[in-house]
């Protein structure tokens, strides 16, 4: 008998947005077993809600959470930027965004230590022309390595294949002049170290004033000073701007006593007495203590991680199959001739571990290196991983998820790729990247895996491989296929059912799944983002072309009011769209530069469905219906109840094998399923309707949590039906 799932409590700030039950709300006031949440329409109306009552809305579509969406930097890099993440805008400025942001991070590290050596001596790093010009160099040196380490051939065990003559290098953009990395630094300052903000963009340019000040002017400057470090974020130019107004209206008090009036201290003076002010206070009081403590993180060793999701440590290593069978008593079921092949076998093993607790969140495992598993073991961090369990027969919940705060990895190709690099930062995860990488996790988890806990498992296992054995000699490769995916949910059922539940030496003796309930009763954890989030973030790319019924994916077609106005703007075009093969609810369309529009499946009843359900149910239906021309709703759901029953019977649901389709396997089931499932005429004729509301104002990029409705405005008919096209 399973165990009950564990209630998360969830770090809810006064800035963020969350849609429970399809209303948006922001957090009012705390309790001790939830939030007081009240209505972002109506502010005067509150609502109590406990953690267990989030944590069951949240498995719901109408679900939606965007951190920091009232905050004013993160609207001052909406606009600024034009959207919320780096998946909204076009995949071309990616690597452009991705490169300022390292420049910007690589220059603050530095700005916090204090000193650089070049050559002999030791220069103090400031953002003067002077410093800046010593230490770019420096910097364009680092980068010119990883871009070089990104781009060397790599062997099957993702070493680097050392350069030989004649190899060209990379090619590596110039180095910024001290005016653009300044002007690179002052965005993402102020848009809250957002990356969005370092899109490229046309900026004015301030003037500058050089009039000298006097004694007497030190003093009110310094009392002015100190309004920079308010929560408004008032620019230097409008803080001096009012250190001149006051300068003025003293200066009256100051001639009716006989007294010589003041000048107006010079902006550029003003400038190096606030630059004088803590570092720390000043970006404290602008933009929060959480933000400063996050800002000062990326740039120096940080604090101890004492928080869950504070620091997910990733990594990615060649498993012994071999070993890993004996360790879990499973190598005495197979044949000699099977364990052979398991002996030849060697796939990447892809883990995400919290660094606080030592939970693991994340855990794929594939035949090839990839930035497709790192994404995919990354996604596992922020979703719900109950699916997974229920797979392999686990006891215990794995209910651990939700947004990590810094993200450790190793310098491998997967990670150092822009799909990865992309996904940690819309995650507003910062990523760290130590040049000696994770070895310690790798040993970590190593170690966990050869321990005898995996012996506890041998009953399952044995009765788990029997079946598969008992089946005699069939195809090889099938076999082989079969054994690693029971092997995989193995490794399932030991991660959440012993390792989670025994104790841990780096715990003093406290299991990680005590310790994670433990600590997130003390810190809460930061709400993980909705799955339209989700699928911006790690869906699949497909190109479709609109049409009047929409876009088609998998023979499923998904459209909107929005999606049909933007195609009588734009005609038949073809549209990027972002798929989650584990849920056919919703795909996310890409609406020009207004980012990713959720569009839900015109046929109900798809929420939560997976796409190799959805294929196993659509052949069994046109080869039983192939001669009729129509089928109702009821044999569609027939259909898709037996597509799961046989699943389940076949533990082939959900599994750690990266079984992830790819654009050119999704085109293809396209083309080879040959069926259509338009949506009835009342649908169609709904869409054709005008908008009475603005395109865009679903799009993910604007920061409302509007959530996406159901095209038709009127109740479906009964016993609706569909067509077979080919």
């Amino acid at each position: 008998m399973s165990q009950p799932a564990a209630v998360n409590r969830y770090r809810i700030g006064p800035n963020d947005c969350i849609t429970l039950d399809g209303v948006a709300y922001r957090m009012r006031a705390t309790l001790s077993n939830g939030y007081v949440l009240a209505r972002v329409d109506d502010p005067n109306v509150t609502q109590e809600f406990t953690h267990e009552r989030i944590q069951d809305l949240m498995l719901l579509p109408s679900y939606r959470f965007e951190k920091n969406a009232f905050d004013v930097g993160v609207i001052r890099a909406r606009h600024e930027g034009g959207a919320d993440l780096l998946a909204d805008i076009p995949a071309a400025e990616h690597e452009t965004v991705l490169w300022r942001l390292h420049w910007c991070r690589n220059f603050l590290g530095k700005e916090q230590a204090g000193q650089v050596i070049v050559g002999d001596t030791s220069i103090k790093v400031s953002r003067s022309d002077r410093s800046m010009k010593a230490v770019i160099p420096l910097i364009h040196a680092e980068v010119k390595a990883e871009i070089e380490m990104r781009a060397r051939k790599r062997n099957a065990d993702g070493v680097p294949i050392p350069q030989k003559a004649g190899d060209l290098p990379p090619p590596v953009p110039l180095p910024p002049s001290p005016r653009s990395l300044r002007t690179w630094l002052s965005r993402l300052e102020a848009a809250g170290m957002r990356a969005v903000a370092l899109r490229k963009r046309w900026r004015l340019c301030g003037d500058r004033v050089t009039q000298r000040y006097t004694l007497d002017e030190r003093l009110i400057m310094a009392e002015f000073a100190t309004l920079y470090a308010s929560e408004t974020r008032p620019t230097i130019r409008d803080v001096h701007k009012a250190l001149k107004a006051e300068i003025e209206a003293r200066n009256r008090d100051r001639t009716e006593k006989g007294l010589p009036p003041m000048r107006t201290p010079s902006y550029e003076r003003f400038v190096q007495e606030i630059r004088s002010l803590p570092e720390f206070d000043v970006y404290a009081g602008r933009f929060g203590l959480l933000a400063a403590m996050k800002r000062f993180a990326i740039v120096a060793n940080g604090p101890d991680i004492e928080r869950p999701l504070q620091r997910v440590e990733i990594d990615e290593w060649r498993v012994d199959l071999l070993t890993l069978c004996r360790d879990a008593g499973i190598l005495a079921k197979l044949t000699d001739k099977l364990q052979a092949d398991v002996a030849a076998l060697r796939p990447w093993l892809c883990v995400a571990m919290d660094a606080a607790t030592r939970v693991i969140l994340g855990m794929k495992m594939g035949w090839s290196t990839s930035s497709e598993l790192a994404l995919e073991t990354l996604e596992m961090v922020v979703s719900p991983k109950k699916p997974f369990a229920e797979a392999a027969g686990a006891w215990s919940p794995w209910d651990h998820c939700g947004s990590p705060e810094t993200v450790a990895h190793d310098q491998g190709a997967s990670f150092l790729s822009v799909m990865f690099r992309q996904a940690v930062v819309d995650l507003q995860a910062e990523p760290d990247a130590p040049p000696a990488g994770l070895a310690h996790l790798r040993g970590r988890l190593e170690r966990v895996l050869k321990t005898t806990g995996m012996q506890a498992l041998a009953p399952y296992t044995g009765r788990t491989f029997e079946s598969v054995v008992a089946k005699g000699d069939y195809n090889p490769k099938e076999r082989l296929s079969l054994e690693v995916e029971e092997l995989c949910r193995v490794l399932i059922r030991w991660v959440v059912d012993i390792y989670h539940n025994s104790p841990h030496a780096g715990l003093g003796g406290q299991t990680p799944a005590n310790a994670w309930k433990e600590l997130v009763a003390k810190y809460d954890v930061i709400p993980p983002p909705d799955r339209h989030v989700r699928r911006a973030i790690f869906g699949i790319g497909l190109a479709r072309v609109l049409s009047s019924k929409g876009v088609r994916v998998l023979g499923l077609f998904f459209n909107g009011l929005e999606l049909q106005e933007f195609r009588r703007r734009h005609g038949d075009v073809t549209v990027d769209v972002k798929f989650d093969p584990l849920d056919l609810g919703h795909v996310s369309v890409r609406l020009g530069d207004a980012g990713w529009l959720p569009v839900p499946c015109m046929r109900s009843g798809f929420d939560d469905v997976p796409s190799d359900i959805w294929l196993s149910a659509s052949a069994d239906l046109r080869r039983r219906f192939a001669a009729e021309a129509r089928l109702n709703d009821e044999v569609i759901a027939a259909a898709i109840r037996d597509a799961w029953e046989l699943a389940a019977q076949a533990q082939a649901r959900t599994g750690i094998l990266s079984t992830r389709p790819s654009r050119k396997q999704l085109d293809h089931a396209e083309e080879k399923l040959g069926i259509g499932f338009p949506a009835p005429e009342t649908q169609a004729a709904a869409a054709a309707k005008p908008l009475g509301a603005d395109l865009t104002e679903r799009a993910i990029p604007t920061g409302t949590a509007t959530q996406a409705q159901p095209a038709h405005p009127t109740a479906p008919k009964r016993n609706r039906t569909v067509k077979f096209e080919d």
